[in-house]
């Protein structure tokens, strides 16, 4: 009989994935403000020279602060985001586990855990943040080298002021989406990644070694890059600055018609560099932070 596994404190998980959350994000910016440039329909015909050129356009024409240009709203976000991603992990998983076999498939928790957890993240502060922070990050420089945007309190009263509080919510039904389907796919491949290092380990009862938490996040991540794409990529379109929709379905249609297939996968690849990494970064630091907290909470009790 397996020896059930110790319940995680909820405390526990949220400051662990915010740790996880901000270090992966500090490391990994500057690839999501390129991805962000070749999204968005009005600015990614600035850069028709491949990625690296596109690196060399943004230091050479905006220089390096360019490359953290949206931090801000991601940083306010990486609290509830991240934090909630793995209190959700925490909180649903264990719900939905007593339904595995008898309600829900088996190994489903995980991801139906995820998409709780997505849906949570995207009606609350997600889709506010994310608006503002693709305002910023596709602001470029006019010809007097100003910017319309200055700083996270500006862009948001200009967005407020000039489109109205609803403009904060643009993309919610596409951030909805991209929220719980990733978390869908995240949490079920890391978790099945997850276990089959535990299965194979010489003594599952020791906690595992920081890169194959590293593998089992960079592995999910790159599912969620690609398969996760077209959602993360209307977002950006119905958020950015002088948008042509007037809706979430009129964008997926309008995309499908004038830009094909493709375009829904726009960027892609440049999400996979950026996420993927920033998986291995992010499961590795929460794995262990959380065990560290755990640890240090269990010898204080102790003593």
């Amino acid at each position: 009989m397996s020896q059930e596994k110790p319940k995680k404190s909820l405390i526990n998980a949220t400051l662990a994935g915010f740790v996880a959350g901000a270090t992966e994000i500090l490391i990994m910016q500057p690839t999501d403000v390129i991805k962000t440039r070749y999204q968005s329909i009005r600015v990614a015909s600035h850069y028709q020279q491949g990625t690296l050129q596109a690196f060399r356009q943004v230091w050479t024409e905006e220089g390096f602060r360019a490359f953290y240009r949206g931090t801000a709203p991601v940083l306010c976000i990486v609290g509830p985001r991240i934090s909630l991603q793995y209190l959700g992990l925490t909180f649903y998983k264990p719900i939905f586990e007593k339904m595995e076999g008898s309600i829900i498939p088996q190994h489903s928790s995980a991801g139906l855990a995820g998409v709780c957890t997505g849906i949570t993240q995207a009606v609350t502060l997600v889709t506010p943040l994310e608006m503002l922070k693709v305002r910023q990050q596709t602001d470029m420089m006019n010809e007097a080298h100003q910017r319309k945007y200055h700083g996270l309190i500006n862009t948001a009263s200009l967005v407020i002021r000039q489109e109205g509080f609803g403009a904060l919510y643009s993309g919610l039904m596409a951030t909805v989406v991209r929220q719980s389907w990733g978390l869908l796919v995240k949490f079920s491949a890391y978790t099945e990644i997850k276990a089959f290092f535990e299965r194979t380990s010489n003594d599952p009862t020791q906690p595992l070694s920081p890169w194959k938490h590293m593998v089992s996040g960079g592995l999910a991540n790159v599912l969620v890059g690609v398969l996760n794409s077209p959602p993360d990529v209307v977002k950006t379109r119905m958020q950015d600055d002088g948008k042509l929709y007037r809706s979430t379905w009129q964008c997926i249609v309008s995309m499908a018609k004038n830009e094909g297939f493709l375009s829904f996968f726009r960027g892609s690849w440049l999400r996979v560099i950026r996420i993927a990494p920033g998986g291995a970064i992010q499961f590795s630091c929460y794995e262990a932070v959380s065990h560290y907290l755990d640890h240090t909470n269990a010898w204080t009790r102790q003593n």
